[in-house]
């Protein structure tokens, strides 16, 4: 099972994957990073830490990560993927689990 005890309200919109992650916002951004470093083709754009932005180009999808803090503990974690302007919500969804996986 994923993220069990780990992730909590998660949803699949149009283009992103969201959910709320238990974990502090150091782990969270560090264990992003990490699973964007392991892919061959990404590209890292942008990364904020402050604001809580990572943008990273894989192949032809443009990928926003984003990461608010709800309380010390406990992070809201958002995927987007888009390719040419068009939402890749199941793309979102893989990078979003390969981070909760991570986190185990």
């Amino acid at each position: 099972m994923i993220g069990v005890g780990v992730l909590t309200g998660y949803t699949l919109s149009n283009d992103s994957a969201t959910g709320n992650v238990k974990v502090t916002y150091r782990e969270l951004w560090d264990i992003s990073r990490e699973v964007l470093d392991k892919i061959e083709d990404a590209e890292i754009l942008e990364s904020n830490e402050s604001k809580g932005i990572i943008k990273a180009k894989i192949a032809e999808i443009d990928l926003t990560i984003k990461i608010d803090s709800i309380e010390k503990n406990e992070q809201r974690l958002r995927v987007a993927a888009r390719k040419y302007f068009l939402p890749k919500p199941q793309y979102a969804q893989k990078i979003f689990f390969k981070i909760i996986k991570e986190l185990e």
